[in-house]
């Protein structure tokens, strides 16, 4: 499984590729216009999972008090530092504790997918129906289906400043449930450049999958939002506790 050490070209560079690629003021706004369509009480505490830098918790956290959870350190760090507000865990999110419980849990950008396989998925909707009070709400965005793999399919993205020259080329396949990627790094900056590997090992389900993990972990009220959404979003599974 992922620790909190992995992926550190990919934490400290992070939000070079996302900010610009993504409007997460739009993104937060949605959630929380979600949130409030469905919400059977005022929603006050909110646990972003997978809470990346704290971007999207930069714009929650002014209507709810949150708190966010990754499992990476550095991503913790920075959120931190963009959201002294919130309060921070490092932690991974299937088997995460809180003596807390929370009106809301939101697992965003495909987060959800670092469980890898569909036993941790069943055990991760089970914490979080552990950790949300009667009546919450979950709200997940998946990873990409497996049906929708492209065999053969190879991504490119590069980031450019004055300072840094960024190139980030990805490939991937699929063994069994895990959906595998390679990443690429071209690092290039003070006069030197450097080359980085990385092996993101991913969930690949469908959207059946999501929906029995939620059933067996007693969820009721479950959807699938695909309407209304932001750009390049994979849907959203919305439940309640």
């Amino acid at each position: 499984m992922v620790n909190g050490e992995d992926f550190k070209v990919f934490a400290e560079y992070y939000d070079k590729f996302y900010l610009e690629r993504k409007d997460y003021k739009k993104e937060a706004k949605i959630v929380k216009k979600i949130i409030e369509e469905l919400e059977s009480k005022k929603t006050l505490t909110l646990l972003d999972v997978g809470c990346g830098t704290g971007e999207h918790l930069k714009y929650l956290s002014s209507d709810f008090r949150c708190k966010g959870l990754d499992i990476n350190n550095r991503m913790i760090e920075i959120a931190k530092s963009k959201v002294p507000e919130a309060k921070f865990k490092i932690a991974n999110m299937i088997d995460f504790r809180f003596k807390d419980r929370f009106d809301v849990i939101i697992c965003l950008f495909g987060s959800i997918g670092y469980v890898q396989n569909f036993p941790n998925l069943k055990k991760t909707i089970k914490n979080y129906y552990r950790h949300l009070n009667d009546s919450g709400l979950v709200i997940v965005e998946p990873w990409v289906f497996k049906k929708d793999f492209k065999k053969g399919h190879m991504s490119l993205d590069t980031y450019v400043d004055d300072e840094l020259k960024f190139v980030r080329m990805a490939r991937s396949r699929i063994s069994t449930s895990t959906w595998l990627i390679f990443m690429h790094y071209l690092v290039g900056k003070n006069q030197r450049i450097e080359y980085f590997t990385e092996v993101h090992k991913m969930l690949a389900v469908n959207n059946s999958d999501y929906v029995k993990a939620l059933k067996l972990s007693r969820f009721k009220d479950i959807g699938y939002l695909t309407e209304n959404l932001w750009d390049s979003c994979r849907g959203l599974f919305v439940a309640r506790k």
